[in-house]
């Protein structure tokens, strides 16, 4: 029974390091490609704060014609300032609109995150710092508004399979994308 007892205890401890590599695997990989991902290809993508380098390629290699900065304006940070002249350098209009990683949108910012959806030029891109809660909110809102997509699909875009982790404050953002959903669903609020 010991014995049973202790290969048990092993096999279980073999499995979660395997899954701590395995996550921290998938972390490494986002962090490296900046966790670049099509949202609709050809038309929307989402990412993590891109250096120049990966910013300047990701736009010439899938055309971006706007990017969406989600973290807001930030003056004087480097992050910024690169993302700004990158933009400029390439003719990419930039455009900035601060949402919080913890914290539903008030109603300007989603009102703000829809025309921007339907007016900036395509392909558009959007960012945030880590490109996980932000930009998974933004996806999972353009999967619903934009393409008329289900929740359940939506909702694929705010997992982990980006970064994003549905526990601690971050899970305001599932939360709030559910109820928005079901409002929506409820009220039979038509977008454009």
């Amino acid at each position: 029974m010991k014995k049973k007892f202790k290969t048990t205890v092993k096999s279980m401890v073999l499995i979660f390091v395997i899954l701590i590599f395995t996550a921290g695997v998938r972390l490494l990989y986002l962090e490296v490609q900046g966790n670049f991902h099509p949202v609709t290809a050809g038309i929307a993508y989402r990412s993590a704060q891109l250096d120049k380098i990966k910013l300047e390629r990701y736009i010439r290699q899938y055309h971006i014609a706007s990017v969406i900065n989600l973290r807001g304006q930030d003056p004087g940070k480097n992050w910024y300032e690169e993302e700004i002249g990158v933009c400029k350098k390439l003719d990419v209009i930039h455009y900035d609109l601060g949402l919080s990683d913890d914290m539903s949108p008030s109603s300007q910012q989603l009102k703000n995150l829809f025309y921007l959806f339907f007016n900036a030029p395509r392909p558009i891109l959007f960012h945030c710092k880590a490109g996980a809660d932000r930009a998974g909110l933004a996806s999972a809102l353009w999967k619903l508004v934009v393409e008329k997509r289900s929740f359940s699909e939506a909702q694929r875009q705010l997992s982990i399979r980006y970064g994003h982790f549905p526990v601690g404050p971050t899970q305001e953002l599932d939360r709030f994308l559910e109820k928005w959903t079901l409002a929506k669903a409820t009220l039979s609020v038509k977008f454009p």
